[in-house]
Order: C-alpha cells, then sequence, then structure tokens
C-alpha cells in the first residue's frame, strides 16, 4: 500500500525526532517481533499500484491521523498516468500481516534485521550492497536525445526554489535532513538543473532560501512569498519548479537509463480546495502531462507519473508551476543530479516547441 506524500513527510518527522528512550523502547518492540515473525522468512510483501485511494496499514488505527497534527494539510486524491508497474499481490499470512505493518510504520523490515540498524545508525545507510548502483559509477552522459535549439534570450525562463530546503539524500550525507537551517543536498540538485538548462542557452533563476526551518510542516508559507519574488523580480519567467525529493524506498525511487542508476520523477499538481483556489490547475496538469509524454517516450520508466493534491503548493501563481519529487532520501545526490540532466533536456526541447512561450 503507498501512503501519501504529505503521509510519509510527517512519519519521516516522527520517527527522526523519537527520543533515546523511545527509540530504544521501539527496538526492543521490534527485536521481539522479528523472533515471533521469523527472521528467516523471506516471503515478499505485496506491493500495489499507487492509487489515491490506497492507504497505509497503520491508517487503520490512527485513521486521518495527518489532519490532528497539521490541520488543513491534504490528502492525495488522485494519481493520473501512473508508471510504476504492478505486483503480483500475494496472500498475506498474519506474519506477512505483522510484517507489512510494522514496516509501514518504521521502514524497518523485521525480515531484515540489517533495516533495523540503518535506522538506528543512518550512516550504515551509506553503504552500497553488492549490486546496488550508486555515485561511484563512472560519469557519463545519459541525455538520449539532442533537444531542439532554443531561441537564446538574456532573460531567465525558468524559476527554481525549493519548499523543503533541508532535505537531503541518506546514502551521499549520512541523513535524512540538514538541521537547524542548513540547506541540504536537494538545493545542489536544483542547481544541476540550472547547470543543464544553460548549457542549453536557457537562463534561470535558483532561489537557496531556507523555508522549513524553524518549522518543516509550515514551509509553504515562506516558500509561497520566494516565488511571488522570483516572478516579480523576472516576469519572463515561464516555468516554476519546487524540487523536493520524496520519502520513498529505493527500490521505487530508481531507474536504469543506458547503464546507469537515475533517480525517477514525480510531477505533482495541486488543484485547491473550496477555500484555496487554484485557478491555474488545469494548465499546470496540461504543462505536467507534455513533460510525463516525453519522459515516457524516451525514458521509459523514469516517471513515476503525476500525482494531483487537494492543496495548492503555490501553484496558483503560475499556468506552468509544478513541484516535483526526485528519488528519494534512499537514493543519492548523484542519483538526483542525472535526473536533472534529463528533466533539463526535456525542458528545454518544450521551450523550443513553443518558442519560449513568446519571450523575446
Amino acid at each position: 500500500m503507498i501512503p501519501t506524500r504529505w503521509q510519509r513527510l510527517m512519519k519521516q518527522q516522527i520517527i527522526t525526532r523519537l527520543s533515546p528512550g523511545v527509540a530504544v523502547f521501539l527496538a526492543a518492540v521490534l527485536l521481539t517481533a522479528a523472533i515471533w515473525v521469523g527472521v528467516s522468512s523471506r516471503e515478499v510483501v505485496p506491493v500495489s499500484v499507487p492509487v489515491a485511494s490506497d492507504k497505509p496499514v497503520f491508517s487503520l488505527f490512527f485513521p486521518k491521523w495527518s489532519d490532528v497534527l497539521v490541520g488543513g494539510i491534504p490528502r492525495l486524491t488522485q494519481v493520473v498516468n501512473g508508471q510504476q508497474p504492478a505486483k503480483p499481490v500475494a496472500t498475506f499470512s498474519w506474519q506477512q500481516w505483522l510484517r507489512a505493518a510494522i514496516k509501514s510504520l518504521t521502514h524497518v523490515d523485521v525480515g531484515d534485521m540489517r533495516s533495523v540498524l540503518r535506522n538506528q545508525i543512518p550512516l550504515l545507510s551509506a553503504v552500497k550492497a553488492p549490486g546496488i548502483k550508486g555515485s561511484s559509477q563512472i560519469k557519463r552522459p545519459i541525455l538520449q536525445f539532442k533537444p531542439k535549439t532554443v531561441s537564446p534570450v538574456t532573460k531567465p525562463l525558468v524559476a527554481i526554489y525549493h519548499t523543503h530546503t533541508s532535505e537531503s539524500f541518506v546514502p551521499t550525507t549520512g541523513v535524512t535532513h540538514r538541521r537547524g537551517g542548513q540547506v541540504g543536498e536537494i538545493v545542489a540538485v536544483g542547481e544541476a538543473l540550472v547547470q543543464q538548462l544553460n548549457k542549453y542557452q536557457v537562463q534561470a533563476v535558483h532561489s537557496k532560501q531556507v523555508h522549513d526551518f524553524p518549522s518543516f510542516m509550515k514551509a509553504y508559507g515562506p516558500s509561497e512569498l520566494t516565488a511571488k519574488k522570483l516572478l516579480a523580480d523576472h516576469p519572463s519567467v515561464q516555468i516554476v519548479l519546487d524540487i523536493h525529493r520524496d520519502a520513498e524506498t529505493r527500490e521505487n525511487s530508481l531507474a536504469e537509463v543506458n547503464g546507469v542508476s537515475v533517480a525517477r520523477i514525480a510531477a505533482i499538481v495541486a488543484v485547491g480546495q473550496e477555500d484555496l483556489v487554484q485557478p491555474h490547475w488545469q494548465k499546470n496538469l496540461a504543462f505536467a502531462k507534455q513533460i510525463d509524454d516525453k519522459m515516457n517516450a524516451y525514458f521509459p520508466g523514469l516517471s513515476r507519473g503525476i500525482q494531483t493534491v487537494e492543496w495548492r503548493y503555490n501553484q496558483h501563481l503560475h499556468e506552468r508551476a509544478l513541484l516535483f519529487e526526485v528519488g528519494s532520501q534512499e537514493t543519492s545526490q548523484e542519483e538526483a543530479e542525472r535526473a536533472m540532466e534529463i528533466l533539463g533536456g526535456i525542458l528545454v526541447e518544450i521551450l523550443s516547441e513553443n518558442k519560449n512561450f513568446g519571450v523575446q
């Protein structure tokens, strides 16, 4: 079962804030459960196609817990053009059900005790298992097409910012988030996109302003001010992107392109609510589909599809504003930067086909 984006974020924030005493208690519970379920068990935990109505196991016990913690935070309502292939669903035994429930709550698989250590000692996540392709791979271009030439303009056409500026990548840094208002590696991923756009003579502006400190969950207030300022200072901007990384498993966050591991990309389109009007959501969705179609044509499997959410995510500010989830906490910074090489090429091609949306 696939939790919503906000459920994953909230779960990650809660777990990282556990006190040492609670962590010790949790470890004891997990160890007991591992013995009970049977560490030697190797059954595959069923995985379903990501559909908005799917709920994680813990939602059966704590319904709408995200609404209790952060009133007004929207639920994921629809998944459009999901690209993740369906996996066969096995019959659950009670042992498998318990194992899946614990994994959904804690990211700990009691059938693999290494996951317990990885959650207690984050740096262990940076150690690659045999066969996992990471940042040690040779660097080579992975773009499989040459974007059409864009008429060069000196004005910026793309604006990039990061609502959750602290987001990082465990294989690269050993942590999921930078603390105390520090800038996370997701900002370097945004800079990689800027460089790729510049390579094709597309100018971009990139804000590195911190928005998620002191409050992670209230970050969209400050980031809206940043997005407004970017648009006011640079009226030529035709594309506005909020770049994040997701809270997902490594398996669901990676694709192989040209023999190289690349972080998968999900587009988030905000449709608004009755009291949060989003006048541009249909145009935002059409723009997301343009990108998704090209990604699927050139790099099948790289896209995680388009998700729509009942909020605004600052997308009410522009008719080509999107939020992208690039990889997850379990992918590396380099894998995410490779994805930006591809996304940059696709954006250049769209700008070229639309003659820079009228900017000269």
